[in-house]
């Protein structure tokens, strides 16, 4: 009888030490899990922000190359020098078990190195050797942007893409080494601080119109008497604040607008209602859709864009300032080409005063031209007003065109010969 509760006693201490080891090995292989996938997140963040630092790179050195203006020219160097630095402090968190990142290093940290030297020696952006590295630096981000755009967008073949964090998965490798052996070695040319620019504070504008006045400000729009179940909502916060929003039905669809609570100028308008077969001409459209803009107050405009899908017209109409248009800012008409109503409006950007003080010091053409950097082949020019860093309106010089087969836009104050930015255009 001994005996046997004994090897009874034994077989349950098996068990049950069997179990615990069981589930301390399950425990630990979860845990080792857990934490492949966190090394593995955390790799692939990496490489998704050293894509991002170097398409930041690669603009920057567009826009440094694109200027002939030195102070505009010292900014651009300073982003150069902050997203190459960035770049390596993101690729310095791959895993260390591939020396194939040698190459890259090495660029990243040239630039960076040149960027500073410029800016220290007070380099001439339109130097023909500056323009030479800046092309070179330019070709290579791109060459560095496409090499990792392919080892990010890899088919993820296995569930652990890292080999369980510990060292790069083979697609990965030879990714970097193909990109390491297209870029080969650069030598260090040798070796800044960002301007601060001001933006001054917008005070609250005050409400000087009742939540009654906005509602009939919509109807007479809509073209409706009847508003008894319309609705409008106050918001003193975001984009246009303060505005009252209005919301209301019609016999032919729903409105929904927005009003100014300090002008009451309309801010946006749209009736949901079905669109019938196309049948309205699309120029009286246009003619009409300008002349709504000036019943709503909005004169001194000029069409920029218009189109037509769907069985509706959208035109974009820029605002005049002095007869000169205003770059980033735009009313957008959308008419039914079922019967002509005007079913959509919205602005676009900020809008300037309706006046503006009158330049007085205009820098001559040809010396505006010269801002621009030699490697930009300018297609067009046009004066525009647009509102610069320090967020007051000025009137400024648009040039458009390509740096390669890339378009960009560049804009200089035509009374500072500063660039105020440069666009990239789609």
């Amino acid at each position: 009888m001994r005996r046997s509760i004994w090897w009874m006693t034994t077989a349950l201490a098996v068990v049950v030490v069997g179990g615990s080891a069981y589930a301390w090995g399950r425990q630990q292989q979860l845990n080792g899990q857990a934490m492949a996938a966190m090394v593995n997140a955390q790799y692939d963040g990496a490489l998704h922000n050293a894509l991002a630092d170097m398409e930041s790179l690669r603009g920057a050195l567009a826009s440094a190359m694109l200027v002939a203006d030195p102070e505009s020219f010292d900014r651009h160097l300073s982003d150069v020098e902050k997203f190459a630095y960035a770049g390596e402090n993101d690729l310095s968190r791959l895993p260390s078990n591939v020396s194939a990142d040698h190459n890259i290093n090495e660029f990243l940290h040239t630039v960076n190195s040149q960027a500073e030297h410029w800016i220290i020696a007070n380099q001439s952006p339109s130097a023909a050797s500056v323009q030479q590295s800046l092309a070179s630096y330019y070709t290579r981000a791109g060459n560095v942007i496409n090499g990792l755009e392919r080892i990010v967008n890899a088919p993820r073949s296995t569930t652990s893409y890292w080999m369980d964090g510990r060292q790069l998965a083979p697609a990965a490798r030879d990714g970097l080494a193909r990109l390491e052996q297209s870029l080969g070695t650069m030598a260090a040319d040798g070796t800044g601080q960002q301007p601060k620019t001001g933006t001054k504070s917008k005070p609250a504008a005050p409400i000087a119109l009742q939540s009654t006045e906005a509602v009939k400000r919509v109807a007479s729009v809509a073209g409706v008497t009847n508003t008894t179940k319309w609705k409008a909502q106050l918001h003193t916060a975001g984009e246009n604040a303060p505005y009252y929003l209005v919301v209301g039905d019609t016999t032919r669809g729903s409105v929904r607008a927005e009003v100014s609570a300090a002008t009451g100028r309309l801010i946006s308008y749209h009736l949901s209602r079905p669109i019938g077969t196309k049948k309205y001409d699309f120029a009286q459209a246009a003619t009409d859709a300008q002349a709504w803009l000036a019943r709503q107050g909005y004169h001194q405009v000029i069409r920029a864009d218009a189109g037509n899908s769907d069985g509706i017209a959208r035109f974009a109409y820029q605002p005049l300032v002095g007869g000169l248009p205003v770059l980033d800012s735009s009313f957008n008409v959308v008419v039914a080409l079922d019967n002509g109503q005007v079913v959509g409006f919205y602005e676009q950007g900020k809008l300037p005063p309706t006046s503006l003080p009158k330049a007085t010091k205009v820098i001559p053409a040809n010396a505006l031209r010269a801002k621009v950097g030699p490697k930009f082949h300018i297609q067009s020019e046009r004066k525009v007003i647009v509102e610069n860093p320090s967020g007051d309106w000025v009137q400024a010089m648009a040039y458009e065109g390509v740096l390669g087969d890339e378009p960009y836009r560049v804009i200089i104050d035509l009374q500072t010969g500063h660039e105020l930015r440069v666009d990239r255009l789609s």
